[in-house]
């Protein structure tokens, strides 16, 4: 979803949390938010491939402008420690 349909949906039901993950397969950072109920959202461009950004703090911003809801950054070593 874009940014602006990301929005519109926060403001019709809050999301619970945003998660900022990086990528197993491309370099860089993914947004997804999560709802009340579980469901997950993925931020994408126009034509709906995912948006990904250089750094946790570029994505962060991103995050910021679609909602002021808690941010989890799960990064890529730590699927491969379990």
């Amino acid at each position: 979803m874009t940014v602006s349909e990301l929005r519109l949906l926060y403001q019709q039901q809050a999301f619970k949390e945003a998660e900022i993950l990086q990528d197993a397969i491309l370099p860089g950072w993914i947004v997804e938010f999560r709802d009340q109920d579980g469901r997950l959202y993925e931020m994408t461009d126009t034509l709906g491939c995912p948006r990904y950004f250089g750094s946790v703090e570029e994505a962060r911003q991103h995050v910021h402008l679609v909602a002021d809801c808690p941010i989890q950054v799960e990064h890529l070593y730590r699927f491969f420690e379990r």
